[in-house]
């Protein structure tokens, strides 16, 4: 069912959407807790931005299940920045003390802890604030200085924040109260125009508070009850992080017919990649697997016109495949490394060693130190690599000796002790398994009975392991495998 909602039919929607609360600012502390709670019960209003309902064109939303699965992975690599304050702690930082004199301020305090903003007069926060329109339009004042530069002309932020009218008990909009900040692109008309002009003076981790002029906000019209005609409105923002990837977002300008032109992919793929560094350089390997991901998907529906521009597509797949392998080594899942190395058009001995430390991490040993030593060949010098083929040989020869120690003993002794001798084996193998925090899987020898095949599979899920069976180069083989590849 799609509905059509416009600034005009919001009201509807927001009716009865909210309780009043008791406009006494001793109050509202008590009741503020209960207003956040109220706030983050599931109803519709919480799924619409204030900026999507100023747009003349309203917005359009689906009521139903949601039967898009084709990106599995959307909620396993999903955006999930840090929330660095909860909703009360973002409010108890941020009481306005600044803006009173001791008297009132002494009048004002009892038992809330502090001034906030709700209840407080804007024309004691102007008296503070610094004009960044020429007419005023826009004020700031910084409660906490950020580090670093500016944000660049077509950055992607990383914001929380909370917005306020002049003597309302509570904020109208806040991301605090989903608990998850909120990303935009900067010169997209995805802010307000005042929010836009005062977020883009910000540094990283900076917090100010911006006073825009209706004019620059919800204009005169506003989105009444919500929205209060031609008021101004205060923002407090949390800065959490930039990035300076505008060139990698403007692909999503592009028409089809660019998006399959490689000249016109080429450097906003590259940004993508440079987006994707920053985020692994910041441990946030989801969010890089997220953005080596998208590269891929857009570079293998490029419509190539020569020899020259083929190859300097596969030397960007080449390095998007080897890094979004990488991260998949870093998230613990080396079966998915293996499945998106596997398909690198160029290997280099980087790809060969994050190859190599999957397979080792599956305990495909041989394999592993197949890809290790071509690595090694390419890059002789190379000591991370010398040193995991030494780890990837003493695995192998540990596991040769389990393996033939184990046969051994059953070759060894009659029917009824064999069967009893290969289960105790197969449970030092389960065990050692579990205690090796490095590998992912063990496999079996070839040829095992029907029956060893049964004991196996008893004694891996008694503790908690798994038994697969994997087909490589025509080659079965069965694993024991801990619950998480």
């Amino acid at each position: 069912m799609l509905l059509k909602l416009t600034k005009h039919k919001a009201a509807k929607c927001t009716r009865g959407s909210t309780q009043k609360y008791v406009k006494s600012h001793k109050r509202w502390s008590n009741l503020r807790k209960d207003f956040v709670e109220e706030l983050t019960q599931p109803t519709i209003m919480n799924n619409i931005k204030i900026s999507d309902l100023m747009k003349e064109e309203g917005i359009t939303f689906e009521i139903g299940e949601h039967l898009d699965n084709a990106e599995e992975d959307d909620d396993e690599f999903g955006y999930s920045s840090n929330v660095q304050y909860s909703n009360e702690e973002m409010l108890n930082m941020l009481n306005m003390n600044d803006f009173d004199d001791d008297e009132e301020l002494d009048n004002m305090e009892e038992n809330s802890g502090g001034v906030t903003l709700c209840g407080l007069s804007f024309s004691k926060l102007k008296a503070k604030m610094t004009k960044l329109t020429a007419d005023g339009k826009v004020m700031k004042y910084v409660k906490q200085k950020g580090v670093g530069e500016v944000i660049p002309e077509n950055g992607q932020v990383v914001v929380h924040y909370i917005g306020y009218f002049e003597d309302r008990d509570e904020p109208f909009d806040s991301t605090y109260v989903s608990g998850q900040p909120r990303t935009f692109r900067l010169s997209q008309n995805a802010l307000l125009p005042g929010l836009e002009i005062g977020v883009r003076t910000m540094k990283k981790h900076e917090i100010s508070v911006f006073l825009i002029h209706p004019d620059l906000a919800f204009k005169s019209m506003g989105c009444p009850p919500r929205i209060p005609p031609n008021e101004e409105v205060v923002f407090i923002v949390h800065l959490i992080d930039y990035h300076d990837d505008g060139y990698a977002l403007t692909y999503q300008d592009l028409s089809l017919q660019e998006k399959q032109a490689f000249n016109c992919v080429k450097e906003p793929i590259n940004h993508m990649l440079v987006t994707a560094k920053t985020y692994f350089t910041k441990m946030n390997y989801r969010q890089a697997v997220h953005q080596y991901k998208k590269a891929i998907n857009y570079l293998e529906v490029v419509q190539l016109k020569n020899n020259s521009e083929e190859e300097e597509m596969n030397v960007l797949l080449s390095r998007a495949y080897t890094n979004l392998g990488l991260c998949y080594n870093k998230l613990n899942m080396p079966l998915k490394a293996c499945t998106v190395l596997q398909s690198t058009p160029i290997f280099t001995a980087k790809t060969y060693y994050h190859f190599g430390k999957a397979l080792l991490t599956i305990g495909d040993y041989d394999d592993a130190l197949i890809k290790l030593k071509k690595g090694y060949d390419m890059e002789p010098e190379n000591q991370l690599i010398a040193k995991t083929i030494q780890t990837a040989n003493a695995k192998r020869v540990e596991y040769n000796e389990i393996s033939s120690r184990m046969w051994k003993k059953c070759f060894k002794s009659n029917a009824e002790q064999k069967d009893s001798d290969f289960q105790k084996n197969i449970r030092d193998l389960c065990t050692n398994l579990i205690d090796n925090k490095k590998i992912m899987r063990l496999p079996l020898p070839e040829g095992i009975t029907k029956k060893e095949y049964d004991i196996v599979r008893e004694e891996a899920a008694t503790l908690g392991l798994n038994v697969v069976t994997s087909t490589r180069n025509e080659k079965e083989t069965i694993y024991i495998q801990k619950s998480k590849a």
